[in-house]
């Protein structure tokens, strides 16, 4: 079962697609009947394409594109899902994928309290799924990355009142999806409040909600991304690396997942949001089902190791993948090989790496509260140092901070690093 809008009609599978010039914004109801995943659901406004999105990179050359950018195609895993395609071993597909809220151009003049209101049951919209001739349970999938490129010229950061590190900055605040134990769990959004997932002093839907709009160029896959703080006006050039934040193949077990990513169907992958998988990676994912149905979403211009507001620089974005098989080998869950340990430090210029990084620690016997602190203090120097107000800094710590364990071996405490290139923000 696929999460679909109304206005159903049935398209047939685009060899070769170009593109509109950007999403529209995600619409709302729920259709009476399925779409198929081939046919996909029409996203009213979308227009006619006008762009092609990007030249086929090496290796690419007549590559098929599947389109779920002007479609919904499912937003769910689940192995009973049939293939939008079939493809052989060595064959590219461009995918088309939209953002990971469903949003699309609305970002642009999307609300903080708008962000109350947004339906969860959209998050992750995923393109295919894929099914890769002669996989089978058992074998091994190889997806080599050959090109990741913006569909439009902005993306967005959103903060919220319940997810995040912090939960809208109130320190005592995490709310962690729970561990799931059930399909069910995973399959359907809860327009309740969630027992643990807030306060109980704290009303449902309240907070400090905030948008921060980036821009770039379409098809810009090097360079910067531009911030302009909507409290102070600040002005900082934030480092790309696009990737996505969803691959995946299709669940050991029937039913629906949500894309949190399953733990209770395999490692099948999900939304990782790993953001070395850039372009030049090879991933590599298990196979449980035949054509291991491969899908793909959540593109991300940038983000910082750790994620630690809930939002990437969140955009709609095309990416090439070629495949291969590698038959009778069994992985427990995803793997990969990255070409740089951390891509967006690339894109630094020799001023900017002159001036260093700042680092901030968070030091006890619990990884989470190191964390928060490790955070708590580069919030506070950006503040601070570089005058952001409060949520710029936290939006810029999701998008440019690098959180990482630094040292796990000294029992019964343990250190969380945050670290921030200095050379970002504009004298």
């Amino acid at each position: 079962m696929c999460f679909v809008h109304s206005d159903i009609s049935r398209r047939t599978f685009i060899e070769q697609i170009s593109l509109g010039a950007a999403a529209a914004a995600a619409v709302a109801g729920v259709g009476t009947r399925l779409a198929t995943t081939a046919e996909g659901v029409p996203a009213a406004g979308v227009g006619r394409p006008d762009l092609v999105v990007a030249q086929a990179p090496p290796g690419a050359a007549g590559a098929k594109t599947l389109d779920g950018f002007s479609r919904v195609m499912h937003n769910r895993f689940n192995q009973d899902i049939p293939a939008a395609i079939t493809v052989q071993e060595g064959e590219a597909v461009q995918f088309l994928c939209r953002d990971a809220l469903d949003i699309g151009t609305a970002a642009r003049s999307l609300t903080p309290d708008g962000i109350l209101t947004l339906d969860l049951a959209k998050v992750h919209p995923l393109t295919g799924p894929v099914s890769i001739e002669g996989a089978e349970p058992g074998d091994m999938l190889e997806v080599e990355i050959l090109d990741v490129a913006p569909l439009v010229d902005f993306g967005y950061v959103t903060i919220g009142p319940v997810l995040g590190l912090f939960g809208s900055l109130q320190p005592d605040i995490l709310a962690p999806f729970h561990a799931f134990t059930e399909a069910s769990q995973l399959s359907d959004p809860t327009p309740r409040k969630v027992t643990g997932a807030i306060p109980d002093n704290q009303p449902f839907n309240t907070g400090a909600p905030f948008v921060q709009i980036f821009t770039f160029s379409k098809g810009q896959n090097t360079g910067f991304a531009s911030f302009v703080g909507k409290d102070t006006g600040r002005k900082a050039r934030i480092p790309i690396a696009p990737f996505m934040g969803v691959y995946g193949v299709a669940p050991l077990r029937k039913g629906m997942y949500r894309t949190v990513p399953p733990n209770v169907s395999g490692g099948m992958g999900g939304n990782t949001d790993i953001k070395q998988f850039t372009k030049g990676s090879k991933l590599y994912y298990p196979v449980y089902v035949k054509g291991a149905k491969f899908s793909v979403g959540d593109g991300h211009m940038a983000q910082g190791d750790g994620e630690v507001c809930v939002t990437a620089i969140e955009t709609l974005m095309g990416v090439t993948c070629r495949f291969k098989v590698i038959k009778n080998t069994i992985i427990e869950s995803p793997q990969a090989i990255v070409p740089l340990a951390n891509p967006s430090d690339f894109a630094l210029t020799p001023e900017m790496r002159a001036k260093g990084f700042y680092q901030t620690t968070g030091v006890g016997p619990d990884l989470m509260s190191d964390a928060k602190h490790a955070v708590r203090a580069m919030i506070e120097w950006l503040v601070r140092d570089q005058g952001l107000s409060l949520h710029e800094a936290y939006a810029i710590c999701s998008v440019a901070g690098d959180l990482k364990i630094s040292e796990i071996v000294d029992v019964p405490n343990w250190v969380v690093s945050m670290t921030m290139p200095r050379g970002i923000f504009e004298s």
